[in-house]
């Protein structure tokens, strides 16, 4: 056998062993997923319309869900992505993520019209459906499943930095007791079978983590950076926390020891360009149809643009209205508290132990300082977007734990702990938007 064909005997085996772990991961994972938010069909139903915002689907006297009253601008524009370019659209500011809910919608939407002509979706079902939906139900399922293939996404990265942070020694009880906060939750249990962009709120800061990771360790990466500004202003297309892509990829280009501060300056001008330009091209298409760039979030909710207030009043009144919006995110934190407790006994005994931070947790909360400086910005913004910080608590908080050598009872205790969280969202009333 020639040395070519022998490559290959070898490798073919190890490769599709493993895609066929790959595959039975993304299919545990999916069980995963499906099991626990399929719990919250049997939580308590709204007793109020008030208490919503959009309308609560029974699919029976004992389960429904909310399909939030945001996810009909997104279906709409998804089904006639031209909308995006009518003045002062809504979703205008995240053109991407509504062209991505079109390319799988339609095929949805052939799907459920396939089912409905052979008469295995009877027409009984779809009349159940408010008016306004049935139209729409291709494009619903479509958005659900990028809930789905968000959350997954989030989950294998978690998976893949776990065992990053703890070199290869963490706990597989460990890991599927913290997927359950990732999975079961205030913000899933409101938005995972809605159509909405909440499920990014736990892949973001992965993706920052990992990226910081990538680009302190490897010098190939850094020469990427070009290419992933590009990359993460197309994302911020989709997202607009993926703005956080650009403060990050400053980051590793400061990596750069052996360049001259001045080269270092002009090369971060470049990045901020090429990040910048997806948004400026975007903008560029809306003028050409006549058409004047809306951002919904910061038009509504003054979300970043209030900092102009420094230059537009008198510095005592700045002051008085940057006190006004720290209040209100401190105020967002009470509902994370168990985790940013867990964390800062995590760091409080890493220092006491070790005297020092390891590195790890030193690049960790580098981005959770990132993620503080970005939601105090914001101002005013929903209590769930604060959940942007779980996922790196939870790692913070993995550093410190002991690897696979150490005793197993901790590990079922917080087995049990998981168990009892996710009982506890199923049978609490709320959230339902």
């Amino acid at each position: 056998m020639g040395l070519p064909a022998a490559v290959a005997a070898t490798s073919a085996p190890a490769g599709a062993g493993i895609r066929g772990a790959w595959f039975r991961r993304v299919a545990a994972y999916t069980a995963f997923i499906l099991s626990l938010t399929l719990s919250f069909w049997f939580s308590p139903a709204p007793r109020t319309e008030a208490e919503y915002c959009g309308t609560y689907l029974h699919l029976a006297p004992w389960a429904g869900f909310t399909a939030n009253c945001d996810g009909f601008v997104y279906m709409e524009d998804a089904r006639h992505p031209a909308h995006l370019l009518e003045p002062c659209e809504v979703r205008q500011s995240r053109p991407l993520f509504v062209l991505l809910g079109t390319a799988v919608g339609y095929p949805c939407t052939w799907v459920v019209q396939g089912l409905q002509a052979s008469g295995l979706l009877p027409a009984r079902v779809m009349q159940k459906l408010p008016a306004k939906y049935q139209p729409l139900l291709g494009f619903y399922l479509g958005y659900v499943l990028l809930n789905y293939a968000v959350l997954l996404a989030a989950l294998l990265l978690f998976r893949h930095l776990y065992y990053r942070v703890t070199n290869g020694l963490g706990s597989l009880g460990v890991l599927w007791a913290l997927l359950v906060f990732l999975v079961s939750n205030q913000v899933t249990k409101a938005f995972f079978w809605t159509v909405h962009q909440q499920m990014f709120t736990f892949l973001v800061p992965l993706v920052l983590v990992y990226l910081v990771l990538q680009l302190r360790g490897s010098a190939q990466w850094r020469a990427w950076l070009p290419g992933l500004a590009v990359l993460g202003g197309l994302l911020s297309l989709v997202y607009g926390s993926f703005v956080l892509v650009l403060p990050v990829l400053l980051y590793g280009l400061c990596q750069q020891r052996r360049h001259p501060w001045p080269v270092v300056v002009g090369r971060a001008i470049v990045v901020g360009l090429m990040f910048a330009a997806p948004t400026l091209i975007w903008i560029g298409i809306l003028k050409l149809q006549g058409v004047s760039y809306y951002n919904h979030e910061a038009a509504a909710y003054g979300q970043v643009v209030w900092l102009q207030a420094i230059w537009q009043q008198p510095f005592p009144e700045f002051l008085q209205l940057l006190s006004t919006n720290i209040s209100k995110f401190l105020q967002t934190l009470p509902a994370i508290e168990v985790f940013v407790v867990a964390a800062l006994i995590s760091v409080d005994w890493a220092i006491r132990k070790q005297k020092k931070l390891p590195e790890p947790m030193l690049l960790l909360l580098g981005v959770v300082l990132l993620l503080l400086i970005f939601l105090a910005g914001l101002g005013y913004y929903k209590e769930r977007l604060t959940w942007m910080l779980v996922p790196i608590l939870l790692l913070v908080v993995v550093v410190v734990m002991p690897g696979t050598r150490a005793s197993r009872w901790p590990v079922w205790v917080l087995l049990l702990m998981a168990c009892a969280w996710h009982v506890m969202q199923v049978v609490s009333y709320g959230p339902f938007s």
